[in-house]
């Protein structure tokens, strides 16, 4: 969640100084094989774009490095509760404002250095520099003060009391103060090939949409949770050819897309078997609203009518047992989700998109098929990626049907990271496209501060391309952030969402599963669900 682009943002690389008494591994990023042997488990995916920084990241896949590499003061359990990691136990002061965490006794780094409080101090005051564009700006600006107490303890004050303020802000990976110690961040982007943390694994080496190999911490501070296997090995292999890769054992285990016949194909398999459950997040469209075409609710709704997501859903999952229609930026596993008597499904009605058009002035004047608003032509451009068939399948139907309401679209190929550089990490006002297409995986926590919908997360490396704001929007966020009463907080956050659906600066497309194929041989990670990510069951992996 903690924000995650499931597909979602993303972002790049590394090596690692000597372990004690261990020689140094480094980061491979021109090639070569990587380090493997029977004791292995290997990951299959695309998608990894190499920034294996926990305050930088934000790719699903380069998170999951982090996760390995780095551990935070928290994390959660299965059902979505706070749990401590590096923090022994933490106390809130009766005002709800300072949180005030002492840490487990003897953690190091994987070089063998102590991990103190100073070091938690400097990870969260790097995210409060004033130069900070990552992911994680929203952390920075909740928290008002650090203060080291001794060794094992320090207390953050917030900036508001929040029952969202753990979890949103305490997940991340602990940084050594002396290793990424920085006069700028360009010397801090330096250190992204020597990955420095307190997890079970360190990276051995790694090449550019080839691998990334990580091997056991043989330093691992936390001896009852060590690795149990000699490492881990993310192999790149793309989407067409992921089920055959395990079916043929080159990989243990992978996440195809949720899609009917592909829970067929691994339910066929002798070597593998298939764990599924609902996800905490959505594929979603994002609409340029700066752009004046855009800008208008009318245009917006009136080209979500003319989209047959149903008939979308069927053609590409293949099965309503995988996918459901999207409604809202809360994902049905949350306990904030609204009812959906109270959203709009936005059924597939082109007379009726037609007609909010007309309504918004968006009119074919000169009678070549394309209406104009403004003077302007309706071309829209599409930004689509190939790493996933869905973006491609559905900018294919709006292409048919919005030719029937007049208006042209583009089709604009490229791939995910540019696509991604292109809408999020291009600075407000330079982000040049008209709709884009991606999915999120969503906090715990509904708060959706620094998300999708949050207008202050309109920024070059912000979740919110869209550019949209809505000042009851923005009132409705902050008001969910310090009630703590849950049955009152999900009042808000149903009224939040239900605001979402009728001003639709982004479309909720659809909430999908993830499916999970997983080699016969690997015993452990069977427990993958809505709030535990594989990396959280790394302790318990066997291999036959």
């Amino acid at each position: 969640m903690n924000k995650k682009l499931l597909v979602s943002a993303l972002s790049s690389v590394l090596a690692l100084s000597a372990l004690a008494g261990c020689s140094n591994p480094t980061a491979n990023t021109g090639g070569g094989e990587p380090t493997q042997g029977e004791q292995t488990l290997r990951f299959g995916l695309s998608g990894f774009e190499g920034v294996f920084d926990p305050i930088l990241s934000d790719n699903v896949y380069d998170s999951y490095v982090c996760s390995l590499i780095f551990e935070g003061l928290i994390t959660n359990d299965p059902t979505g509760e706070v749990a401590m990691k590096l923090a022994d136990h933490v106390d809130l002061s009766e005002d709800k404002l300072t949180y005030t965490f002492t840490l487990k006794d003897g953690i190091k780094f994987s070089d063998g250095t102590p991990c103190t409080a100073e070091d938690v101090a400097f990870t969260y005051n790097t995210i409060k520099e004033p130069d900070y564009a990552g992911p994680r700006t929203a952390v920075g600006a909740a928290i008002a003060d650090i203060k080291v107490i001794d060794e094992k303890t320090i207390a953050f004050t917030m900036t508001d009391p929040s029952p969202a303020n753990l979890l949103n802000n305490f997940t991340y990976g602990i940084m050594s103060k002396e290793h990424y110690a920085h006069s700028s961040f360009e010397e801090l982007a330096a250190l992204n090939d020597k990955p420095l943390g307190t997890g079970p694994v360190v990276l051995d080496g790694w090449a550019a949409k080839q691998y990334v190999s990580m091997v056991k911490n043989e330093n691992y501070w936390d001896a009852d949770n060590a690795l149990k296997i000699d490492g881990v090995l993310f192999q790149n292999v793309e989407e067409d050819a992921i089920l055959a890769a395990l079916q043929n054992g080159e990989i243990d285990f992978c996440q195809p897309a949720a899609k009917a016949e592909n829970v067929e194909a691994v339910d066929g398999m002798d070597n593998a078997h298939l764990v599924s459950y609902l996800a905490n997040g959505y594929t979603f469209m994002c609409f340029n609203t700066t752009r004046p075409t855009l800008s208008d609710v009318k245009v917006r709704q009136a080209l979500v009518y003319a989209l047959d997501r149903p008939s979308f859903l069927q053609a590409e999952y293949g099965s309503d047992q995988l996918v459901s229609l999207g409604m809202c930026p809360i994902s049905p596993t949350s306990w904030a989700y609204p009812d959906v008597s109270d959203l709009n499904a936005y059924s597939y009605d082109l007379e009726k998109a037609a007609a909010l058009l007309d309504e918004a002035g968006c009119v074919d004047t000169d009678g070549d098929g394309i209406r104009e608003m403004n003077g302007e032509p309706m071309h829209l451009r599409w930004l689509v990626y190939p790493e996933a068939t869905w973006p491609g399948t559905l900018s294919g139907m709006a292409y048919d049907s919005w030719k029937q309401i007049g208006v042209d679209l583009e089709i604009v190929q490229m791939d995910f990271n540019t696509v991604a550089a292109t809408a999020m990490d291009a600075e407000p006002g330079q982000k040049d496209f008209d709709i884009y297409t991606m999915g999120f995986s969503l906090s715990i926590d509904p708060d959706p501060t620094g998300g999708l919908f949050d207008a202050d997360a309109y920024s070059a490396g912000g979740f919110n391309a869209s550019g949209f704001r809505d000042d009851r929007s923005q009132e409705l966020i902050k008001m969910g952030l310090t009630e703590f009463d849950q049955e009152k907080r999900a009042e808000i956050y149903k009224e939040w969402a239900a605001r979402q659906n009728e001003l639709v600066p982004t479309l909720i497309v659809a909430y999908r599963s993830e499916i999970w194929g997983i080699n016969n041989r690997v015993h452990g990670l069977d427990d993958i669900g809505v709030y535990t990510d594989w990396t959280q069951l790394i302790s318990k992996v066997t291999l036959d």
